[in-house]
């Protein structure tokens, strides 16, 4: 892995076929050993586009364990808001960045995931 992070374009992230064609999804980058997750309603590269980073091992873990339905020690953590609804995605154990999706944006994403859409072959060129 680059220990460097990279800088993404936004035609290097990409949502989960499921999703929305009108941006309203999780969009998901990865490149030299990390991987970026953004949420697609926030104008790309504005002050307010903010970005969930992982290691590829980091999210690799979470994919094999949202697979096999265990979600518990992962770096990803994915909640529902009580008051709204709404899902939070955050680091685990991080109070920092939160992006937050409605239910169709996390059934959308979480079939991705059980689609193998944002494994790094996907991404292979």
């Amino acid at each position: 892995m680059n220990s460097t992070r990279p800088t993404f374009a936004e035609t290097e992230f990409r949502k989960a076929t499921r999703s929305n064609p009108n941006q309203q999804c999780v969009r998901v980058a990865r490149r030299d050993g990390w991987v970026e997750l953004r949420d697609d309603k926030t104008v790309f590269g504005t002050a307010d586009d903010h970005r969930l980073v992982f290691t590829v091992e980091e999210f690799d873990a979470y994919l094999a364990g949202e697979r096999e339905g265990r979600t518990e020690g992962l770096a990803l953590e994915i909640t529902r808001r009580d008051e709204d609804g709404m899902y939070l995605f955050r680091r685990s154990g991080w109070a920092g960045i939160e992006l937050v999706f409605d239910e169709a944006e996390v059934v959308a994403f979480r079939d991705g995931v059980a689609k193998h859409e944002f494994d790094a072959i996907a991404y292979a060129a």
